[in-house]
């Protein structure tokens, strides 16, 4: 099969011919990608971000100790496709099946022709949108119910009473973030972000504010107080969060940029550890805890519930993909600096029809 690799951290990407991957575990489907999306993980994952912690583990889940097990590095943490084959407790899907899937961080990813994925992380995909649509949701989605309902405990059933402040919503994680909420219903969603993006955040049936507005606190605080502030880009006005939060509501300020996977390939992993835990105890401080707020952080992993209500949401159109751009597979290195420029109005995607 063809597939984009990275044989070295920050070397150029190769497409080179590799085995088809086998299936390893009776629960695991080999898949045929049809389309894959480009995040912002995989650009920099390929440069080596994470590879001390992301090794650690994998070493642990294969009881072995090789410093180069992540390596060629193979991008991609989500694609629609068709399953080739199936393990011998597979249930749910059979061959020919065109599924949605999500791939956790310590696997190889979906940005090749074939990949294999564990049943749970895999829906039938909704015979009313495209490959292409299929592929723009299942990464963004898992994060943001990391932050929104694992941390923020929001759901369909609270959501109502919920006001919620998204920093950086114009991207693939803001845009999910913000129709998730708003298919269960929210009380309101404000986002700040450039504006140019105004008309598709007014769309999505969020509230956008301009970050580089001299009055951005006050329309913030005019527009509050949140229960929930979600931090989705590096921004100074995540040290406002105190200032729009609630008082006494259990406000929470969840943050997708912790130091922890930056720190551990700083300093290695016990002290990197220890750094990731100082500055977080430095934001939590005191007057905040006082208030009734407290902070923390989110990350990326694959939810089977999650998976099935973006499906749900999909089929009834509750949901649509905000897609930026679509690249040919050949075009896979163009899409990855495209994407590093973190100037995306919703998600790149990578067409593999015809590959």
């Amino acid at each position: 099969m063809s597939t984009w690799v990275t044989k070295q951290f920050g070397d150029n990407m190769e497409k080179v011919e590799m085995s088809i991957p086998t299936i390893e575990k009776p629960n695991q489907l080999l898949l045929k990608v049809k389309a894959a999306s480009v995040n912002l993980i995989d650009t920099v994952m390929r440069k080596g971000y994470g590879r001390q912690l992301c090794s650690a583990v994998k070493n642990l889940r294969n009881c072995s100790m090789d410093s180069t097990i992540l390596l060629p590095f193979i991008g991609g943490r989500d694609c629609s496709g068709v399953v080739e084959q199936t393990g011998g407790n597979v249930k749910k899907f059979k061959k020919y099946d065109e599924v949605i899937a999500v791939v956790d961080p310590f696997s190889s990813g979906t940005h090749a022709e074939f990949v294999v994925v564990n049943e749970s992380n895999c829906v039938l995909k909704p015979t009313n949108i495209s490959y292409i649509d299929g592929a723009a949701f299942p990464y963004t989605a898992c994060t943001a119910w990391s932050a929104l309902v694992s941390v923020a405990r929001i759901n369909p059933y609270n959501a109502a009473s919920q006001r919620v402040l998204i920093h950086g919503g114009a991207g693939g994680i803001g845009t999910t973030a913000i129709q998730m909420l708003k298919a269960w219903n929210i009380s309101k969603v404000v986002v700040t972000c450039s504006n140019d993006c105004f008309n598709m955040i007014q769309e999505l049936g969020a509230i956008p504010i301009d970050y580089k507005s001299p009055r951005v606190l006050e329309k913030l605080i005019s527009e509050g107080p949140f229960d929930v502030v979600l931090d989705c880009v590096q921004s100074e006005l995540a040290g406002w969060s105190s200032k729009v939060m609630g008082l006494w509501r259990n406000s929470v300020h969840v943050s997708l940029l912790s130091p922890l996977l930056s720190d551990t390939d700083r300093y290695g992993i016990p002290f990197g550890i220890a750094s990731a835990a100082v500055k977080y105890f430095l934001r939590v401080t005191l007057p905040t805890i006082r208030r009734g707020q407290w902070y923390s952080y989110a990350f990326f992993a694959p939810y089977p519930e999650c998976m099935q209500q973006i499906s749900e949401f999909l089929k009834d159109g509750k949901m649509k993909p905000v897609i930026d751009q679509i690249f040919e597979y050949d075009e896979l290195p163009i899409a990855y600096e495209k994407v590093l420029k973190k100037k995306g109005r919703g998600k790149t995607i990578i067409n593999l029809s015809e590959s």
